[in-house]
């Protein structure tokens, strides 16, 4: 078959039905073939943008595609795909190029940068797999060869198609799976027999369900551990509602010194802390303010396993949650820890809305059908205080960092979930580099609800340097839905105002809401300020 066709067969089988995109010269006659596929093609108003929803699609489903391209396209992915690297999230970049035959004699072609090779060694930095189907003989099985590793490691990889290649001929080979090498069974058991016997010893034993948890699917298995062994369990920011936080064991959100005094003690108070797939990351954790002893720790990732002081390479998450689930249980009481209560919001006449009044608020819309993302900045560290009804329904890019996620990321999430509402937090500095994204909201009828934390300007930064560089150009966000051609807005700077918006905007199911939140400057989050407390010393 032809290497488009067998490319997009591939994608196809992943279970993928959606690309994100941006059509170019050098990717317009595959990217033709995409559109009369079976695949929805998803045309977004940057890369950029594309590659933000590509992620956050593949956060859901477990694979997403961003096609662009050449250079423009290519390179102003590297920041989504830098992300995708860092925070595992399994995307495949597309990227059209110059034709093969195109490059004879080294000519200046538009888009190029210094060589023909200069795109693709960008990406070998920041995807797992690399390649260039310049030879038809090779193709299918280059393309297996990344689609696999993508899939294997939850990571990105890299494809790039020249453009004379596309309808070149290819052959579809079926390659075996890498086989991960065998370990001694003793020494799984002996393994899994050290845990439960850590486990059974402590008096205030307490499991973290980090986020690598859901990167590869095994929170059923971490969920059957829970219930069996009764044992009460937080998340990190990263991992925030892997499992539905409504659970009677989950306790909270543990972030290191931003934690709130329960949480912090009872996991930095444990004589046995099981961490299950976290990512130990400065913002998730205070700035590394976190005091638990590696010796009174099990700690299992991707691909080893650690109890107290002992190495175990090779046992990955999933080998280790299925057996040691399967043995004998320490005999604990399990009993319902989660004593938190979602706050009713009444709304006080004619009183300012504060951030942490916000929050109470947005607590109070928030339904089993809600989805939340969060951006970088207070937008995140606020939302942690956020009750979230079902499992990974939380997304932020907490160790990354990247500015700009949160609104194409809700397009990517929407048409994952498309039965589900996507609440978007977004400051405004955040908001306005990425507000034209929300022109794909309007075009595909998606219906966020993006609340604007509006306080002039970049309130992380403001705690640490002040000056005239953390303001920004004031807006009136509310009216871009004119821009748009579609949508309601709402501008509010009381309590009952933010109540009522909220309201309109549960109401409104067809387009998107935009509620811009007048908020003081300086007001901000607790756990904001003890982290830029922290940071400000570094600076």
């Amino acid at each position: 078959m032809k290497i488009s066709e067998y490319l997009i067969k591939s994608i196809e089988d992943t279970g993928t039905r959606h690309v994100f995109g941006i059509q170019g010269d050098y990717i317009l006659n595959f990217y033709n073939q995409l559109c009369e596929s079976n695949l929805r093609v998803v045309n977004t108003c940057t890369e950029q943008g594309a590659g933000f929803a590509a992620d956050a699609y593949a956060r859901i489903t477990g694979f997403g595609v961003v096609c662009v391209t050449y250079g423009v396209g290519g390179l102003s992915l590297a920041n989504s795909t830098a992300q995708a690297f860092a925070e595992r999230s399994p995307v495949l970049v597309i990227s059209g190029a110059p034709g093969v035959s195109e490059r004879q004699h080294n000519p200046l072609l538009h888009h190029k940068i210094s060589s023909f090779q200069a795109q693709l060694n960008i990406f070998r930095e920041m995807t797992v797999a690399q390649a260039v189907l310049e030879d038809s003989n090779t193709a299918g099985s280059e393309i297996n060869r990344v689609i696999n590793a993508i899939k294997e490691t939850k990571r990105p990889g890299y494809i790039e198609l020249p453009r004379d290649m596309v309808n070149e001929e290819t052959y579809e080979l079926v390659l075996p799976l890498k086989e991960p090498l065998p370990i001694d069974q003793n020494i799984i058991d002996q393994a899994c027999h050290k845990a439960l016997d850590m486990i059974a010893k402590a008096k205030r034993p307490i499991i973290i369900a980090g986020v690598e948890v859901h990167r590869f699917g095994l929170q059923e298995l971490l969920l059957r551990f829970i219930t069996r062994s009764g044992l009460p369990f937080v998340t990190g920011v990263l991992g925030k509602s892997v499992i539905a936080e409504n659970h009677p064991q989950f306790i909270g959100v543990y972030a290191g010194a931003m934690s709130p005094e329960n949480v912090r003690s009872a996991v930095e108070d444990s004589d046995c802390v099981i961490a299950i797939g976290p990512l130990i990351t400065d913002l998730a954790t205070g700035m590394f303010s976190y005091h638990i002893n590696p010796n009174q720790a099990i700690v299992s990732s991707p691909d080893s396993l650690f109890v107290g002081s002992q190495s175990y390479p090779g046992i990955s998450m999933g080998k280790f949650l299925e057996l040691i689930t399967l043995l004998p249980q320490p005999k604990l009481t399990s009993q319902s820890l989660n004593n938190y209560e979602i706050p009713s919001f009444v709304p006080e006449p004619d009183k300012a809305v504060s951030v942490e009044r916000l929050i109470v608020c947005v607590n109070s819309f928030i339904t089993d059908d809600t989805v939340v993302i969060a951006d970088v900045g207070d937008t995140l560290f606020a939302g942690l205080d956020l009750r979230v009804h079902g499992k990974t329904e939380f997304f932020s890019p907490a160790y990354y960092a990247s500015l700009g996620f949160a609104i194409p990321a809700a397009s990517g999430v929407q048409f994952a979930m498309p039965k589900k509402r996507v609440v978007i937090l977004v400051g405004d500095g955040s908001f306005q580099m990425s507000a034209a994204e929300l022109s794909v909201a309007a075009r595909y009828q998606l219906n966020p609800v993006v609340i604007v934390f509006n306080n002039g300007g970049y309130s992380t930064f403001r705690s640490m340097i002040d000056g005239e560089f953390n303001d920004v150009q004031p807006w009136r966000y509310a009216e871009i839905v004119k821009v748009i051609g579609a949508g309601e807005g709402y501008t509010v700077s009381k309590e009952e105002e933010l109540s009522a918006a909220l309201l309109a905007a549960k109401n409104n199911n067809s387009s998107p809401t935009i509620i811009d939140v007048r908020l003081e400057k300086n007001d901000c989050s607790e756990r904001l300020r003890k982290l830029t407390d922290k940071l400000k010393k570094r600076v």
